[in-house]
């Protein structure tokens, strides 16, 4: 029983979208509003606002400052280009950014799903601090995430991407760098965006209506700066309405410990061998290969596909275990925000903020199949089978079946989140100045988990009798206790349950979020003494933020009633304190050795009233050669705190799946997962260095080459359920604590999981960004090209090394391909503006166990065509239509163990989207 789609290339609205988006994109072109021909190319990690010169990763203001830390600037002008219904689908085509967690990536994790969370580096988005405007914005996850979308596109002028740690500047979470999303605070008028998409499968049906508006009031010594938005995705139903969708691993029958064989194998279409949409027999033995007809009135024998073992095959008439997967999770979102800024006096700025967003996600459990016992005097059973069971004295026998029918499982996930702020800047004499904020906000995250079954009544209900008394049909249970009102099911074929049974078996399950955060803050900046080369620009100032966490859920989840869910009530808080100094001294000015040379030097110390006390620091050097040469490099210790959820959670109860090691079989088990109050503070050693050219013979070129490298001690993590249990039976059997196995031959029914400072992450690699304009009739070339390698990403415990660099597994922290690169070749004119993209993420081997009989895939090279056409263009008036085709050429995903690794490759295939785009 999979989703339906619709048939390809027969729909009106996909067919003018198709059409338009080619039209403009062949025709016409894209986006980029960059400036004119003659214009230099920007400075990486520095913009004016208001005048003053503001610096991502770096608390001093001084003019002429590059931080020493490599940062890559997104201009809104390439967002545009990119034309994403969302901030993150644009930065997750950054190189040094794997795949975020996105309702296309991640539809199973009810933590994250339905938001947006960067991640820099592979290392977690954990250890990648998101700043909305250089603040902390909410957190809206009990990790501490937060989702990017919580502010309208039409604001953004920059996304500053900052690819080195920056915690001395600006706290704990900036271990492998930060994204600050910048407000357009020179806004002028009115900006709007409104576009929709579909892809080539006729899904993945999105629109975004985006709005921006800036405007003066006071005679002027009052700003305001307005947007809102409003985004949908009705998404994609089911992985198996991609032609990929069904692939994944299988065990091999033929493996053995000595014969050299692969343990699993990697097929097209992964079933199970013991279960079916109907319900299929899979022990006693003389009964295995039975399967019940859709009606469920008879039987019929079962069709084994290749390699099948007691759980999986390829092929045949089994249960569909990957396909039936979510492909991409249905979300709709808003926001608004909005901040009014007013002279009071000639140096002094007061501001007031304030921002809300929701969410709302529906989603599926990605669970499906049930073992069912069935015992010989069911009152459902056909007649047929019962006497076969008595000829051959079998009182009972084992079912496999799919519960899409009865207890499908379905996420319905609110989220809400405001943030109001307020803050006084200015100047108190002479170079001095002071920024000062405070914010408070809110997040609310409730999640209903409908059709979740509750475990006994769902057992009352498949032991279905008749009744002696009266001849009718009830609950084995309800003969002994007549008011238990037990409804009894027919879990014989295909929709034969009824609703007064679903009714009675499931419920819904509770998790119910409710986190604030306030932040006060205080910056005092300023230049006290001058040397031999200039001034010294100094920055000191602290921060106090207070953070708390209450969960609660429904009384079948506390006492674990349920299928999956069962969320236990627990609460918490923290208090955060901080101090930091910042001190940018010039070394060298207009030497003929030296245009300048800047050494950057900062610390900052934390208390966390829940894990102590933290240090931090760097320590940048710039050394400006001349005209065409800058040298940079930093090194950093950098930190990240656990969260409240990693510390304090009281757990919950999921259904991941296994390979068992044991028993050669595939299967569902609980996993029990809490926090531990015992987690210290991460702690990395970062180095970065390169080079930036931008020869003078070459005018608007820009070359850079970074090398970096983090070391991170006592790592946070939680090894997955399958980790445990591989590793209890090959490198560490301590872990065989945390499995409960009633017996050497049965299953395994539950394993325990929490986090813990057990691990080493370390991490290289090397950046390249080039950058060129030239100009050309009556318009300019614009090539830019951002590539990195990746050389290690390596997981230490001691016992054991993982290396996640040049694979693509998804366990654990997930592999990242040693290359990616996206280029960018376009034509613009006043008028016209086309951009062809080549975006490459490269493959490597599948597993570094080496336990597949495929070892490694290749990578993928998409094409992305886009274009815009301004068709008014009257002073500060302007309309342009733009189109963007994504995947040109409809390219599929690798196959790899989980059908393919969906946060590094693409998975709808090729996508139109047409809008248009207005600033008055």
């Amino acid at each position: 029983m999979t989703t339906a789609i619709g048939p390809r290339r027969n729909n009106i609205a996909k067919a003018g979208l198709m059409l338009a988006a080619a039209w403009l994109a062949i025709a016409t072109p894209s986006w980029a509003q960059t400036a004119s021909v003659s214009d230099p190319l920007p400075s990486a990690g520095t913009s004016a606002d208001e005048g003053e010169l503001v610096v991502t990763g770096s608390q001093v203001s001084r003019s002429g400052f590059t931080t020493p830390t490599p940062t890559t600037v997104i201009g809104s002008a390439e967002l545009a280009r990119i034309a994403a219904p969302t901030v993150a689908d644009a930065l997750n085509q950054l190189p040094a950014l794997r795949g975020s967690l996105t309702p296309t990536s991640n539809t199973s994790n009810s933590v994250t799903i339905g938001g947006n969370y960067l991640d820099l580096r592979g290392l977690g988005n954990l250890r990648t601090l998101t700043l909305i405007d250089g603040k902390r914005y909410v957190p809206t996850t009990t990790t501490g995430s937060v989702n990017i979308n919580v502010i309208p596109q039409a604001l953004i002028s920059t996304a500053d991407v900052v690819t080195g740690g920056a915690s001395a500047a600006y706290g704990s979470d900036a271990v492998a760098g930060v994204v600050n999303l910048r407000f357009d605070n020179n806004l002028k008028g009115l900006k709007a965006t409104g576009q929709a998409g579909i892809s080539d499968h006729n899904d993945h049906r999105n629109f975004l209506i985006s709005l921006g508006y800036g405007g003066e009031f006071g005679n002027g010594r009052g700003k305001l700066l307005l947007g809102g938005e409003l985004q949908q995705n009705k998404g994609v139903g089911a992985l198996n309405s991609r032609k990929w969708g069904n692939a994944g691993t299988i065990q091999n029958p033929a493996y053995t410990a000595t014969n050299g064989q692969p343990q699993l194998l990697l097929v097209n279409d992964v079933r199970a061998s013991n279960a079916t949409y109907a319900g299929m027999i899979s022990a006693p033995a003389s009964l295995r290969g039975t399967q019940f007809t859709s009606s469920g009135t008879g039987t019929i024998p079962f069709a084994y596909g290749a390699n099948a073992t007691a759980t999986t095959m390829d092929g045949g008439d089994g249960y569909p275990l990957n396909g039936v997967s979510v492909l991409e999770s249905p979300v709709k979102r808003w926001n608004g925000f909005g901040r009014a800024t007013y002279n009071l006096f000639a140096d002094i700025t007061a501001s007031a903020e304030f921002n809300y967003a929701r969410t709302d996600v529906n989603s599926d459990s990605n669970l499906r199949v049930d073992s069912i016992t069935i015992r010989r005097d069911n009152a459902y059973l056909p007649a047929s089978l019962v006497a076969q069971m008595a000829a051959n004295n079998i009182s009972s026998f084992t079912m496999g079946r799919g519960f899409d029918d009865y207890a499908r499982g379905l996420f319905d996930i609110t989220t809400k989140s405001w943030q109001a702020a307020g803050g006084l800047k200015g100047k108190i004499g002479g170079s001095w100045s002071f920024d000062s904020y405070f914010a408070h906000g809110k997040t609310r995250s409730l999640t209903l988990f409908t059709d979740d079954r509750i475990t006994t009544r769902w057992q009352q209900s498949i032991d279905a009798v008749v009744n002696p008394a009266n001849g009718q049909i009830v609950c084995r249970s309800t003969l002994s206790s007549p008011t238990n009102g037990c409804v009894p099911a027919n879990f014989f074929g295909v929709g034969n349950v009824s609703e007064a049974a679903k009714t009675w078996m499931n419920g819904t399950s509770v998790r119910d979020w409710n986190i604030g955060q306030t932040v006060a803050s205080l910056t005092l900046r300023g230049e006290p003494i001058s040397l031999w080369a200039g001034p010294i620009s100094f920055a000191t100032g602290g921060e106090y933020r207070r953070q708390t966490v209450r969960v609660t859920s429904d009384p079948l989840s506390v006492t674990n009633s349920f299928r999956i869910g069962n969320n236990q009530p627990w609460s918490a808080r923290q208090n955060v304190k901080e101090a930091f100094v910042e001190i940018v001294v010039p070394l060298a000015k207009d030497e003929s050795w030296a245009q300048n040379i800047d050494l950057d030097i900062a610390g900052r110390i934390t208390d966390y009233s829940t894990s102590g006390t933290v240090k931090t620091w760097k320590a940048g050097l710039n050394y400006t050669v001349n005209d065409s040469i800058r040298l940079r490099a930093t090194r950093s210790r950098d930190i990240r705190a656990p969260s409240m959820d990693e510390l304090f959670s009281a757990g919950g109860v999921t259904l991941p799946s296994i390979n068992d090691p044991l028993l050669r079989t595939t299967y569902n088990v609980q996993q029990l997962a809490t926090g531990n109050p015992d987690l210290k503070p991460e702690k990395a050693d970062t180095f970065t260095g390169g080079i930036v050219v931008q020869p003078s013979f070459v005018p608007r070129l820009r070359l850079s080459v970074d090398y970096y490298e983090i070391k991170l001690k006592g790592a946070i993590n939680t090894l997955t359920t399958s980790q445990i249990v591989q590793r209890c039976y090959t490198d560490t059997p301590q872990l065989c604590a945390l499995i409960t196995r009633p017996s050497a031959t049965a299953n395994i029914t539950v394993v325990r999981a929490a986090p813990a400072n057990l691990q080493r992450l370390e991490t290289s690699g090397i950046d390249f960004e080039l950058a060129y304009a030239v100009p050309v009739g009556p318009g300019r070339i614009n090539f830019r090209s951002l590539v990195n390698y990746t050389n290690k990403l390596d997981l230490i415990d001691g016992a054991a090394t993982r290396h996640f660099a040049g694979n693509t597994e998804t366990i654990g922290i997930g592999g990242v391909p040693h290359w990616r690169f996206n280029t960018n070749l376009g034509y613009e004119t006043s008028r016209v503006n086309i951009n062809l993209t080549g975006r490459y993420v490269g493959g490597g081997i599948l597993t570094q166990d080496n336990n597949i009989d495929v070892k490694r895939v290749s990578g993928r090279l998409y094409l992305d065509l886009s274009g815009e056409w301004t068709i008014i263009d009257h002073s500060s008036n302007r309309v342009a239509l733009f189109g963007k085709i994504q995947n040109l050429g409809d390219k599929d995903p690798p196959l790899t163990q989980t059908g393919t690794a969906r946060a590094l490759y693409d998975v709808l295939g090729r996508i139109y989207t047409a809008g248009i785009r207005v600033t008055y």
